[in-house]
């Protein structure tokens, strides 16, 4: 999953998201999340946003 954030305090909410991500617990119909991690490195884009990305290793139940 791709996401954007916009402008102004684009990066704390990034660092809010992101911060505890693997700890998450994901509800997703039958499914289950192995494993959750940001994917590479965030895009810092010149009006403030932040774009980045999420990974999912999830097993069908």
């Amino acid at each position: 999953m791709r996401f954007r954030i916009p402008g102004p305090g684009a990066q704390e909410i990034y660092d809010r998201l992101t911060g505890d991500l693997t700890d998450t617990e994901f509800a997703i119909p039958r499914q289950i999340v192995a494993d959750v991690i940001v994917h590479g490195a965030p895009t810092h884009e010149a009006e403030g946003a932040v774009s980045f990305e999420i990974e999912a290793l999830t097993i069908e139940e």
